[in-house]
């Protein structure tokens, strides 16, 4: 009986990531011509990532040539488990920004003549609410005629 080996590594990278991104867009936009305008790379750079991300998991994710392109049972599978990763991925993200909420940093505002003093531009209030939240943040001014 033979065994069938993947060479996923214990610990998945930024790499790994990538290539699963570009899987998701080929089976999203349904083959590599479409995905190509998305990912903003070539054909043959997807094709490249896709045969090293089936070398990788050593499976055949897709069917693609003349016939046509077709996802295989294994690939839809492969599909779903990325979309989870790369959701997860997104939640972490959001969580640890949400932690950092300090807001701090310099505002450049340019603004026509002295409309910062019109009631009905409301950004004397919308600037004391910023500072309040945020009084590290320092607030420029440019008057513009």
């Amino acid at each position: 009986m033979s065994q069938i080996v993947s060479r996923l590594p214990r610990q998945i990278g930024d790499a790994h990531i990538r290539l699963l991104r570009i899987y998701k867009a080929v089976i999203e936009n349904g083959g590599f011509a479409a995905a190509e305008v998305e990912l903003n790379i070539s054909r043959p750079a997807i094709s490249l990532a896709m045969n090293e991300l089936e070398s990788l998991l050593n499976m055949k994710l897709c069917q693609r040539g003349r016939s046509g392109f077709s996802v295989t049972e294994q690939g839809e599978q492969v599909y779903q488990a990325s979309l989870q990763l790369l959701s997860n991925l997104e939640t972490f993200r959001s969580q640890i920004n949400a932690i950092n909420t300090e807001l701090k940093g310099e505002l450049n505002i340019g603004i026509t003549d002295n409309m910062v003093t019109v009631p009905q531009m409301r950004i004397t209030r919308a600037l004391a609410k910023l500072k309040q939240r945020g009084p590290d943040v320092v607030i420029n001014i440019r008057m513009i005629p």
